[in-house]
């Protein structure tokens, strides 16, 4: 019995994660409804997991449960990015200047293999490359955030870098933003280096706010569209 329900609570996790990817890639638009039936049939589960995931999309503000109707995706506007970037830029301002003053020789290493990585990536491009950074791009986030060795705001910013809003706007980036994205994080190690909390929170508050500004841009170029 035991057995069934953990590989009932992994499909579970897997639907999740399916959900949320299909939703940050733009697969999964704002405001489209999504059906059990056929999401439990495109990854190949029952639709017991589908429901219990799309109950935690739901819990979390990222589907709207409908009586009868199903879920929906929820589409964020202008005042929500603006308030979810600008959380970003003053948590994860901070996370950067306590960083500073904590990160070890070894997360600094692993932070420069990461960029390094990062740049290879994106020198690549197409789909498949641009997913890859996406991933290293979320990495390199959440190491600043382990190297500040607190639990509280671990915990409070985990769920911020999984946004689908936040992937989504990253796989739509231009080749400037990209360029950007990549010189701000070589900015941000070398800030690290030098232990130079003052900087390194200026530095990543400019990074999230440029990634909000390039977050309005496409909601504006998708709202015609979507209209």
């Amino acid at each position: 019995m035991a057995d069934g329900r953990e590989a009932e609570s992994s499909a579970a996790q897997r639907a999740y994660a399916e959900i949320t990817e299909r939703m940050a890639s733009g697969e999964l638009r704002p405001g489209i409804w999504l059906r059990e039936e056929s999401l439990a049939t495109s990854m190949g589960i029952s639709r017991t997991p589908v429901r219990e995931a799309l109950r935690k999309l739901n819990s979390e503000g990222l589907v709207r449960i409908e009586r009868y109707r199903g879920a929906q995706v929820v589409a964020w506007n202008r005042e929500q990015v603006a308030e979810i970037y600008g959380l970003r830029a003053v948590i994860e301002g901070y996370v950067a200047a306590v960083a500073a003053q904590n990160v070890t020789e070894s997360t600094l290493s692993r932070l420069e293999a990461n960029l390094a990585e990062y740049e290879r990536t994106l020198a690549e491009g197409g789909a498949a490359a641009r997913q890859r950074a996406a991933g290293l791009n979320n990495d390199f986030h959440a190491m600043l955030l382990e190297a500040t060795g607190n639990s509280a705001l671990i915990h409070l910013l985990t769920g911020v870098l999984g946004l689908p809003l936040v992937r989504r706007t990253f796989l739509r980036y231009s080749p400037r933003d990209l360029a950007r994205s990549a010189e701000h994080h070589r900015e941000l190690i070398e800030a690290l280096q030098r232990g130079d909390a003052t900087s390194a929170e200026m530095i990543m508050k400019v990074h999230i706010r440029a990634a909000q500004q390039a977050a309005l841009e496409q909601q504006e170029r998708d709202a015609p569209a979507d209209g």
